[in-house]
């Protein structure tokens, strides 16, 4: 769910077909909500993104406990999840299955309608940001009506990514908030496997 271009410029990558896509790696707290007919499901995460090596880091659970000791590394190279208390050094590994969600799966699509411009904060810390909706069809073949909030120069996620899906008669909503989004990757040690882990 979480968050999935050869040209990388100023943090912008661009696909074929697409008005814009987020960045190739990021660091950023998420915030998600799921609602359907039988769950209602909040939580923050702190995610570390690098979809170069085709691998992300979460941390965080329902209860927002966000800078808890335990780390989730999804490696899709290696096709392998790692479950990770680093105070307790402990490790559970996993098998990963399907694909990796690169964001290209993400960019917002050339034929997307633009809601128009928006403008979050005011005076010179304004952020000019944009707002499209869109549909699109997930690989199982669920309907889902999408709108996406950018930065308007570099297609940073912004406040919310709301998506809609229908299916055989069930709906739910997703919706998907970002802070303190930084592109590129900070300290990519996080990712390292811990030697306890290599079995």
């Amino acid at each position: 769910m979480i968050l999935q271009a050869a040209l990388f410029i100023a943090g912008l990558t661009v696909a074929s077909g697409s008005i814009c896509c987020p960045p190739k790696q990021f660091n950023a707290f998420q915030y998600v909500t799921i609602v359907n007919s039988t769950t209602t499901l909040r939580a923050l995460y702190h995610i570390v993104y690098d979809g170069l090596k085709q691998r992300y880091l979460i941390s965080g659970d329902r209860l927002n406990n966000y800078l808890g000791t335990t780390k989730v590394i999804y490696d899709y190279q290696k096709m392998l999840g790692y479950s990770i208390g680093s105070v307790a050094r402990t490790c559970t590994t996993f098998p990963l299955h399907g694909h990796f969600e690169d964001q290209e799966n993400i960019c917002v699509p050339s034929g997307a309608v633009s809601l128009g411009p928006y403008f979050y904060g005011y005076n010179r810390n304004k952020l000019a940001s944009a707002t499209y909706t869109y549909n699109s069809t997930t690989t199982d073949g669920r309907h889902q009506s999408i709108e996406a909030i950018v930065s308007q120069d570099d297609c940073v996620p912004l406040v919310s990514t709301t998506i809609s899906t229908d299916s055989a008669g069930v709906n739910s909503l997703y919706v998907l908030g970002y802070n303190d989004f930084y592109p590129g990757i900070k300290d990519a040690s996080v990712l390292d496997i811990p030697t306890y882990c290599r079995f």
